[in-house]
């Protein structure tokens, strides 16, 4: 079933480009009584990485920026030195188109900023606690949903000019958006439900909403990716373990195709560069799964050491290693209801970033970050 309606966009949920400024300054001003307020290094600085992962560190309020190519923690960011507070939660990061600017929420902060190459802040968007980001590059316009820790947000997402960091935002009408996704063009946008089956295309031109509703149990959809060609959306959910697979011949009204078992608590998937395949976390089993992305049969599990909660996964830009993040807490979840979803043992210890060769599907590397490694970015100046 689906519906379709022109959002309105309240004054009232407009965040203008006095207001980002008046944030950045009050950051700024909070950075200023520090004089130590800077990024922490840990190692050589960026300047010889090309490509460059970002991960969030949640629990710990810091970032970690890692050379894509040598697997090497470059620079660790502490945000408490940058003025934000101790439970500002990292959650997810979006690089822009070229490596120069980043974006990352902070859904304890409430805020969605802006840096560059440097670690150095540019702007910041004030939201109720904000989820996933993604970015429609022809329009220089930044998405952002809102967190899955969040019990009951705004219906609404926003859309954030990703040079000057105002914005406003879109209603989408149903309860606790969280995956995001941007199509290629910047035509379309698409986000989805964790507390209802129904998915949304934004038309970025005309403001139009559909909405699609979803057959079967509640699956609490948890993260979108696109296909390289732009024809295929797939969905993660968290609690029917599915991937979900939808043709976007009408984008508008992606048409459910076939659903997949993936396993317990399938994260937030990734399409190979090549389009080749679809790599799933599945959180509640400790694997990456790995799809054919056009018979959608596994082709592959992959687990083993590092593999702990797998929550993102994002590949370099040859295609040649795939990072997947691992929170490895007992509770990763605010929701008490999400307790007894752990990995392994079900006890916590240090998240981090998994290293696989995304030819032989062997772990190279485990890259030890911190506590409840979350969402993560990756670009350079070869975009």
């Amino acid at each position: 079933m689906r519906s379709c309606y022109r959002a309105s966009r309240p004054h009232h949920a407009w965040r203008t480009a006095t207001a980002a400024l008046v944030l950045l300054g009050a950051c700024a001003a909070s950075a200023a009584e520090h004089p130590d307020a800077a990024p922490v290094f840990t190692g050589r600085t960026v300047g010889g990485a090309t490509e460059l992962l970002y991960a969030c560190i949640q629990d710990e309020a810091k970032i970690a920026v890692i050379d894509a190519a040598t697997h090497e923690v470059v620079r660790t960011i502490d945000l408490t030195e940058l003025g934000f507070s101790p439970n500002a939660k990292p959650h997810h990061i979006y690089v822009e188109p070229g490596g120069e600017h980043w974006n990352v929420s902070l859904i304890g902060d409430n805020r969605v900023v802006r840096f560059d190459r440097e670690g150095a802040i540019v702007a910041q968007y004030e939201m109720e606690t904000p989820g996933m980001l993604a970015y429609a590059a022809s329009r220089d316009l930044l998405l952002a949903s809102r967190s899955m820790s969040a019990v009951n947000p705004p219906t609404r997402v926003s859309l954030i000019r990703g040079g000057s960091m105002d914005g406003e935002q879109i209603d989408v009408l149903f309860p606790r958006p969280h995956p995001m996704v941007a199509s290629a063009d910047g035509r379309w946008a698409y986000t989805g439900s964790l507390g209802v089956n129904q998915l949304a295309a934004i038309d970025l031109e005309t403001d139009e909403v559909t909405l699609t509703s979803i057959d079967g149990p509640p699956h609490a959809l948890v993260q979108f990716a696109l296909s390289p060609d732009g024809r295929t959306l797939v969905a993660s959910t968290e609690l029917t373990g599915l991937l979900l697979v939808f043709d976007l011949a009408d984008p508008a009204n992606p048409e459910l195709t076939r659903s997949i078992e993936v396993g317990p608590m399938a994260f937030d998937p990734m399409f190979a560069p090549d389009g080749s395949s679809v790599w799933v976390p599945v959180k509640g089993a400790d694997e990456v799964v790995v799809l054919d992305a056009e018979s959608w049969t596994i082709t592959e599990r992959i687990d083993g050491q590092g593999l702990a909660q797998p929550h993102g996964l994002l590949f370099s830009a040859d295609g040649r290693w795939a990072f997947v993040s691992n929170n490895n807490k007992a509770d990763h979840m605010a929701d008490p209801a999400h307790a007894d979803h752990t990995g392994g043992d079900g006890a916590s210890g240090d998240g981090n970033v998994t290293v696989i060769d995304a030819a032989s599907y062997e772990i190279v590397k485990v890259i030890d970050l911190g506590e409840n490694v979350t969402g993560m970015g990756i670009g350079g100046a070869s975009d």
